[in-house]
C-alpha cells in the first residue's frame, strides 16, 4: 500500500492543529465553566466543554480541508 502525501500532509495538520489549539482551549473551557461559571458538575463540565471542543473543530477541519479542496 503506498501512501497518498497530500492525503498524509493534511491528515498531519489535522492533528497537529487540534493539539495546539484543543490543550489551550480546554485549559480555558476548564476555567470559564469551573471558576467563572461556578458549575461544579463533572457531568456539566465535561458535556460543555465536549459541546464547545466539537464547534471548534468543526469548524478548524472545515478550514483545512476547504483550503486543500482549493489548492487541488
Amino acid at each position: 500500500m503506498m501512501l497518498n502525501r497530500r492525503i498524509l500532509k493534511e491528515s498531519s495538520v489535522v492533528v497537529l492543529t487540534g493539539l495546539l489549539i484543543n490543550y489551550p482551549l480546554s485549559l480555558f473551557f476548564l476555567y470559564l465553566l469551573i471558576d467563572v461559571l461556578g458549575i461544579t458538575s463533572v457531568f456539566w463540565i465535561g458535556t460543555l466543554s465536549t459541546l464547545g471542543l466539537t464547534v471548534v473543530a468543526f469548524g478548524r477541519v472545515y478550514i483545512i480541508r476547504r483550503h486543500y479542496e482549493l489548492s487541488k
